[in-house]
Order: structure tokens, then sequence, then C-alpha cells
């Protein structure tokens, strides 16, 4: 049986120089840059909050594997985490990440960041839909409780995770490993209230001891527990007892844009959520008062849809640390993937790409790779450009380039050549590349050019 979609006309309700889709990481840098460099800017957000896997999955321990390196934060993504520590202070009395954020006071001070730079900020606007003449993007749509409304835009920043509105428009993608398609699992993150502080402080990080010891437990049969993850990572550690989260309940096979898929994570995933309560009250003396606090509310994902672009990067060209005359961001050396087929057992090492277990590559040294602008470029479409976790990279790279701090620095970058490519009334593929680049040092971005 099919069915007669009726064609509806819209009006444009916005019109403004820069839209930009999607508030994460990625989204924020990429609004408030491109406000901050004169464009009139919205930023659309399907939550009813900024921030991303940050805030929505409670992945607070950003850019933690900076500790002990030469490298640090840059441009916006180090004003955030500096302005918003000096305004709400730091709850963390685990030592592990001192820069962890609070995802709640992060969500408030988003709000005023985004806005202080001039940016607009609509929330409840989920998009995926666009309208199109050949290579232009007219319009997008957003779906709301009202029915659609449009919004058209000069220059459009698809900062969605899963290339949303890339997607629409018809841009080729890859999603997942070469072989089989294979994303990384979903993973649904956990609050736990109650524990014994004085007894985890008597060890100077006993919530990593935890972690390593059930990854012990597990590895020889003995939790019993069903789901197919190792590892226990434990966030912050406050004084009132609160774990700011457990990044352990993880759902894999999952397609995170298939619908079906996604309700089958976030059910699964809860159930792993209690039966890892149990096992901590149970086996843990400084856990056993725990409650659950709250439980994220939506299922996070490590990767998804990577967008075709005028450049694709490759594992090998972040092995060789390549440089690039277009170079937008210089991160360090650090992937992270979860086996998309739970073979956590594996050396760790890049050289598996994902198929023989987790790769874990910590810093090393002042180990480098190099993001060029063209990876942020779409191949046919004349007005859009990505940002985030879904810039042109295959599989293995993504799991460096997904980093959150650098999704925010690709942002920053977009932003700044979108508003750019308004004030010069040209496509963002004929930005100057070397004036961008200026203008990221200005802001703070650090490149070898």
């Amino acid at each position: 049986m099919k069915v007669v979609r009726k064609e509806t006309v819209l009006e444009i309700e916005k019109t403004v120089d820069v839209l930009v889709v999607g508030g994460g990481p990625a989204g924020v840098g990429a609004a408030v840059s491109a406000a901050r460099n004169g464009a009139k800017v919205l930023l659309l957000e399907k939550r009813a909050f900024l921030g991303g896997n940050i805030t929505a999955c409670y992945v607070e321990n950003c850019n933690y594997f900076l500790k002990g390196t030469p490298f640090h934060s840059e441009g916006i993504y180090a004003e955030i985490e500096r302005r918003c520590k000096e305004e709400f202070g730091s709850d963390n009395i685990r030592l592990r990440n001192p820069n962890a954020f609070c995802s709640e006071y992060l969500k408030v001070f988003l709000d005023r960041f985004v806005q202080e730079s001039g940016a607009e900020i609509w929330f409840h606007a989920f998009v995926n839909e666009v309208i199109t003449t050949d290579d232009h993007i007219d319009a997008v749509i957003i779906q709301t409780k009202k029915g659609p409304i449009a919004v058209s835009a000069e220059i459009i920043i698809d900062t969605t995770g899963d290339a949303d509105v890339a997607f629409s428009a018809g841009v080729p993608f890859e999603q997942g490993r070469e072989k089989d398609g294979l994303c990384q699992p979903g993973t649904v993150s956990v609050r736990f209230a109650g524990a014994d502080v004085e007894k985890l402080t008597l060890d100077p990080d006993r919530l990593g001891e935890i972690g390593k010891d059930f990854k012990r437990r597990y590895r020889a049969g003995e939790t019993g527990l069903p789901c197919k993850r190792q590892d226990l990572p434990f966030g912050r550690l406050t004084a009132g007892g609160q774990i700011s989260y457990a990044n352990y309940a993880c759902a894999y096979g999952l397609d995170p844009t298939d619908v079906k898929d996604l309700t089958r994570g976030e059910l699964e995933c809860r159930g792993y959520i209690m039966d890892l309560y149990h096992y901590l009250k149970e086996n843990y003396e400084e856990l056993h008062n725990i409650e659950i606090a709250s439980i994220a509310p939506e299922i996070g994902f490590r990767d998804s849809r990577r967008i075709l672009g005028q450049y694709h990067l490759t594992i090998e060209d972040m092995e060789a640390n390549r440089q690039f005359d277009d170079v937008i961001a210089v991160f360090p050396r650090f992937y992270d993937m979860l086996a998309p087929d739970a073979e956590m057992d594996g050396d760790g090492k890049v050289e598996g790409k994902g198929y023989r277990g987790h790769i874990f590559e910590p810093v090393v040294d002042g180990r480098s790779f190099q993001i060029p602008y063209r990876t942020m470029v779409p191949v046919n479409i004349s007005n859009l450009l990505a940002a985030g976790r879904c810039i042109s990279a295959d599989h293995v790279a993504e799991s460096g380039t997904r980093a959150i701090s650098l999704c925010c620095m690709t942002g920053e970058a977009a932003g700044a050549a979108a508003a750019m490519a308004v004030r010069e009334h040209i496509a963002p593929k004929d930005v100057n590349i070397r004036a961008l680049q200026e203008q990221l040092k200005r802001q703070n971005i650090e490149l070898p050019v």
C-alpha cells in the first residue's frame, strides 16, 4: 500500500546570512564564529538545550586526554571551558579531569554565550528536509507541532552530527566501516547519587580503580552481565556523592539514522543500566547506597553519516601528519573507537582499523594531525558546509576527528568561512584560504601557516 503526500506551499518564515543546523559543540562554534564575524546567524537545535553529546548524553570529560601533554584547548572551545568554570566553579572532586564540564551548568552558560555573540537560537527545531534548486539549498524545513516552517540563508552549516541537512540535499555520504557499514555502538549514560565520598577519596582515583576491576571481572567471565561493553568509565564525583555519569550501557549493530534501531537502542540500554546499577551496589562497598539520579535523555552515538567532500581525509593522512595548504585545525594524534562488532579484545592499535577490537591510541609526545578545509565542503552543493563528526573522512579517521573540542574547532572554521562568503558574495569553496587562516589565528586557533 502506498500513500500520497499532499504538496504544501510554504512562506519563508525567516531569512538570515548563515543558518547553523545542530547545537552541539560544532554548531556552537559555527554560530558564535559566524556571528562575531558580522553575519546574521540563526542556530537551530532539535532539543531544548545546546551542548550536544556533552549535555544530552552526559559526555562531560572532554579533552581528558590532553592532561600531561604539550597540547591545550584552543579557540572558542577554550573560551567556553574557561568562562564556564569561572562562572560556575567546579563541583568535581575527582582529579582525573579537573576541566570536566557540569553539563547542567553548561546548558545555562551556552544559552547566554551564543546569544551574546549576536546569534539567535531556535529550540525544538528538527530539520530533515530541504528545498533545492540545482546545486543550491533554497530553504530548510523545520518540523514543528504547527506543521513545517521554511527558513532560508545564503550559507547553511550542517552540524547535526548525522549530516541530516547534507543527506536531505543529496550529498553523497559514507556510514560506518567499509566492510559492513557497522557504526560504533550507541550509549545511554546514567548518573548515580549516594556514593560514599569518604571511602571513594581514600584512594586518589578509586572510581578509576573500580572501572579497572570491573573490566578484569568482565574478561574473567565473572560479572554475568549481558551488555558486551567491558569498560566502565566514570565521570565527575561531587562532594554530595553524585557520580556524574557511568558511560557503560552500549547497544551494538544500530543504524543511528533508523527510528527502529534508535528505539531498540534506548530500550536495550536502559535494561543494561539497571543491570549495572544492581551489580555496583552489590559488589563495591563504596557504591552500596547509590541510587539512579538520572538517565541521559537520549542515546548518544560516536559516528554516523560522513559527507563526501572535496577532500576525503584518511587515517593514512593522519598517521603521516600530512600537511595541507588549506589546514584549518591541528589536533593531537588521539584515536578512540569502540569496536562496531562488539569484539573488544585486541591491542587497541589503530592498525586494526576497527576490525581487531577497540582502538585506543593516547597522545604521544607532540604528534598531531591536520584537518583541511576541503573536508567541510560537499562535492555537489554550493552553499553548504559541514562541521563536526560528519566531515569528509574515512571511518577510522573519524575516531580522531570526532573529539568534542575538535568538532568545535571545525565548526569555528566553518562559521568564519561562511561569514567571509556572505560578505564577499561567493560560495564557500571560493573563500580565500589564507585570509580564513589568518582570521582563525586571530580567534586563537594555532595554525602552522
